[in-house]
């Protein structure tokens, strides 16, 4: 039996495979996300290809990596013993690492996990129940509208405030090299120092323990627990198309312990919430876009710069909500994200807020999610073999089955996000902002960036952040 042939039916008795890449049969070294699979590989010329295939690698080598850490010790041991090596990483490199780009593939060999279920619209009669769930959608799109429009002025009673941890500067070379298929290719010290300069601050109405950030992590009975004295956002890279171009962009996730009840029939309320911050930058590493989620994929917010826009008319489906920015928020640094109690709504973004009492939160790789150490010396993931946590399941779930997406308001891994019940829309999508109608303005020439502490960073990221 083939060393990735053994690493397979391990992993596929103890664990599972990441539900948010693609697997290609009689390639095991080589997975696909959504951005990938978005590309048409028969299309693309030999240095294309080879730059698509060199992605497809670094995906499947860091989500074996992550696989192969939550399988027993005994199983480790005599993966290592049977195939002679120390350490994961550098046998997929000797294996793989050089092999050529494929010569042919079909886009149904490299697809990737579908956010949505067929057979729940077909059994629900979805052209029915979509019409249904119209007025319902836009009663909400009117409140939430509402309490943004209203949010700069609303005052908390009691609000914690979180804000990155910074220490000493340090300047560095901005340039970044492009590969053959237009993907910015950013060296792991400019990653950390984007992390870092555009890193929000978190202000939350607080109402009860729900309303504060924290780590998760798994109790002794294998129920995850949010750790709100470890204020922590967990943060990846991903990458979108808009126009011809492709623009890196920012992850910022948070973890709530709940979304407490505030009625006995709240649908919506339940163990663990979420929140997923995304800032998309220009080539000039300039900010051109922000949006959030919920880590059910719901209510999904865009916070549109000056110079950026939106033409609704190109909309298919539901509408996200959209908000402009004022012109005059400086959008060098990081906004301030302002949290509305127990649902944790976004209900103002603006400037951060300059003076003394923040508490500090700590940046860490959302990979490390996928690995979490368990009471017992084990790994675990946070979610499970969908993607979904079954500890968060809501209510709304009974509700919205029909209109296709599994287990509505579970907090889920991201990759697996659907953000419309009307539809379909995926937040990773590639091609999302052109499906959205955003227009971003080009900029020529990329200059350096602004003095960004990276020593802070040096034992906290462990692996590169580059997909």
């Amino acid at each position: 039996m083939s060393f990735t042939q053994d690493l397979d039916r391990a992993i596929g008795r103890e664990t599972h495979f990441d539900p948010t890449l693609g697997r290609i049969d009689g390639l095991p070294w080589l997975r696909t996300n959504r951005f990938l699979a978005g590309f048409d590989y028969v299309q693309l010329d030999d240095a294309e290809r080879q730059a698509w295939s060199g992605l497809g690698f670094a995906l499947a080598r860091d989500a074996y990596l992550l696989e192969f850490d939550r399988l027993s010790a005994q199983s480790r041991d005599a993966l290592r013993a049977r195939h002679g090596f120390e350490t994961l990483g550098n046998r997929f490199d000797d294996c793989f690492a050089a092999l050529p780009a494929p010569p042919t593939l079909g886009r149904e060999a490299y697809a990737v996990p579908d956010g949505y279920r067929m057979s729940q619209r077909l059994l629900g009669l979805y052209p029915v129940t979509s019409l249904v769930a119209r007025p319902f959608i836009a009663g909400y799109r009117r409140n939430m509208t509402d309490l943004y429009e209203s949010g700069a002025s609303a005052t908390f009673a009691r609000e914690a405030r979180y804000r990155g941890q910074v220490g000493g500067a340090r300047q560095h070379d901005a340039e970044i090299r492009v590969d053959a298929l237009g993907v910015p290719r950013l060296s792991p010290e400019q990653w950390r120092a984007l992390f870092l300069r555009h890193q929000p601050e978190l202000v939350s109405e607080i109402a009860s323990a729900a309303d504060r950030i924290g780590s998760p992590f798994f109790d002794s009975d294998g129920r995850i627990g949010i750790d709100t004295e470890r204020p922590t956002v967990w943060i990846y890279a991903t990458f979108t198309r808009i126009d011809g171009r492709t623009l890196p962009q920012l992850n910022y996730a948070f973890w709530f312990p709940a979304r407490p009840a505030e009625s006995p029939l709240d649908i919506y309320a339940g163990e663990l919430a979420g929140l997923l911050w995304r800032v998309t930058l220009d080539e000039a590493q300039r900010p051109v876009l922000y949006d959030s989620i919920h880590r059910c994929g719901c209510y999904h917010k865009l916070f549109l710069p000056k110079g950026t826009t939106i033409d609704v008319s190109r909309i298919s489906g539901e509408k996200p909500l959209f908000f402009r920015l004022d012109e005059t928020v400086d959008t060098r640094r990081g906004l301030r994200l302002r949290l509305a109690a127990g649902n944790h709504y976004i209900i103002d973004v603006d400037a951060p807020e300059t003076g003394t009492g923040a508490i500090p939160y700590t940046l860490r790789p959302y990979a490390q999610q996928l690995a979490l150490p368990t009471p017992d010396g084990a790994a675990r993931s946070l979610y499970g073999a969908d993607g979904i946590i079954r500890q968060s399941r809501r209510a709304e779930r009974f509700l919205f089955w029909p209109l296709g997406i599994p287990s509505a308001g579970a907090m889920r891994q991201s990759g697996t996000h659907a953000t419309a019940f009307i539809g379909r829309r995926h937040f990773d999508a590639p091609d999302l902002l052109d499906d959205l109608g955003i227009t971003i303005p080009r900029q020529t020439g990329v200059g350096p960036t602004q003095p960004t502490d990276l020593q802070e960073l040096e034992s906290i990221f462990g692996a590169n952040l580059s997909p």
